[in-house]
């Protein structure tokens, strides 16, 4: 059953291998007793979204994130993707998700500046991280 169909109570699951069909709002509730955690698959089927599941990004998302930013994503930075580490933007601490929509490409100078408490920072339009120095 798709995302959208368990959403608007449409459809039937499959229950087992038997053929026993159950409704979309079983399937919710038998989903939410299980503690069952949702993926985003890639077209691959390789898992690009893990949730609060897993703090550090899994290689398969490395993947992704290399092809989507394509080197360091500080704005005055062009250090490779091969050469960069996976950042949360809100961090994994806070109630971040580990997904490709909150983590960025950073470099391991700017992935430390990023933290550092001397710098602010903001995500400009283009996606690329603007640093500023707090005084």
């Amino acid at each position: 059953m798709s995302v959208e169909d368990l959403r608007k109570d449409l459809g039937t699951a499959a229950l087992g291998f038997d053929g026993e069909q159950i409704t979309a709002a079983e399937a919710r509730r038998m989903a939410c007793n299980a503690d069952l955690v949702p993926v985003v698959l890639g077209t691959d089927s390789e898992i690009l979204d893990f949730g609060r599941t897993a703090r550090l990004a899994y290689p398969v998302q490395h993947r992704a994130l290399r092809l989507r930013d394509k080197c360091c994503q500080a704005e005055d930075c062009d250090a490779p993707a091969a050469w960069t580490e996976a950042h949360h933007l809100k961090p994994w601490s806070e109630g971040g998700l580990t997904n490709l929509a909150n983590m960025v490409l950073l470099c391991s100078s700017d992935h430390r500046r990023i933290h550092d408490p001397n710098y602010g920072y903001e995500r400009l339009p283009s996606g690329r991280i603007w640093f500023t120095r707090r005084t």
